[in-house]
């Protein structure tokens, strides 16, 4: 695994995941906003669109780096608008900066996307924490999914936004810098079988993938075994050892390897 880069989401950081499947499910359009921070502590602020972006938030283009609604609940900023925010930023908010009323001021269907991802949610116990700060802002429930999950995930984020009013989506799982002393195996690419359509590359901005005519390829010495470029290849030329397997599955493996990692 790579070190964190300033602006650039690391291989297989589940803001990169939560990105890919709110913006499969919004799909494209006026008033459609994707805004918030889908960074963290080791590489700064970062745009939900530079996640995806190759080269990250210094690359990505001004018309992408969407800036957050503003109205009011009678007069939303948009129609439909995802705002993203960090676990440890929603536990601090004493303005009430992403309370449920706030939200319905940002967008007439609005969802706060909260990424549950550092170590200190990784127990259950501790994760219900967060569901009480949810509560407090105003949410009467919080729906917790697994970005990794993508077609769950973005069922249900294209549930709610569809549904209308003001919701709370936890995107759970770990980050990849806590598997760093257990990483899961890399995924590889049939590079006989690739037709170089870089779609992997193009929805997922994974630094992990390039192009090297002419097939993708993967540097296995970057990949975190997040798989999320597989969920995405067409022609199902993306494999590794966890293919086949159901997404809870998947979603214990990497739990298990980022509590060992913290345990020792």
């Amino acid at each position: 695994m790579v070190q964190p880069q300033r602006g650039t989401i690391c291989p297989g950081c589940p803001h990169r995941a939560a990105y890919v499947v709110v913006k499969e499910a919004m799909g494209r359009g006026r008033g459609r906003v994707i805004c918030g921070d889908a960074g963290c502590p080791a590489v700064g602020r970062v745009h939900p669109a530079a996640s995806a972006c190759p080269g990250g938030q210094d690359a990505l283009l001004p018309r992408y780096n969407q800036a957050v609604p503003v109205g009011s609940p009678q007069e939303p900023g948009a129609d439909r608008v995802a705002h993203f925010v960090l676990d440890a930023d929603l536990m601090a908010d004493a303005q009430g900066c992403f309370s449920r009323m706030r939200l319905a001021g940002e967008g007439a269907s609005a969802l706060l996307c909260v990424m549950a991802s550092s170590a200190r949610f990784l127990t259950a116990a501790v994760a219900d924490e967060l569901l009480v700060r949810i509560r407090a802002l105003g949410y009467e429930e919080a729906l917790a999914v697994d970005p990794f999950d993508t077609q769950d995930a973005t069922a249900a984020v294209r549930e709610l936004l569809e549904g209308g009013g003001v919701h709370a989506l936890v995107f759970c799982s770990p980050c990849a810098q806590l598997m760093r002393r257990t990483p899961l195996a890399p995924a590889v690419v049939d590079r006989l079988s690739c037709v170089g359509c870089m779609r992997c590359i193009q929805i997922t901005g994974c630094p992990g993938l390039s192009f090297a005519p002419p097939a993708a390829v993967i540097d296995v010495d970057a990949c975190s075994g997040c798989d999320l470029c597989a969920d995405y290849c067409r022609t199902h030329v993306i494999s590794s050892p966890r293919t086949g397997q159901p997404p809870e599955m998947r979603r214990r493996d990497r739990l298990a390897a980022a509590i060992d990692a913290e345990r020792s």
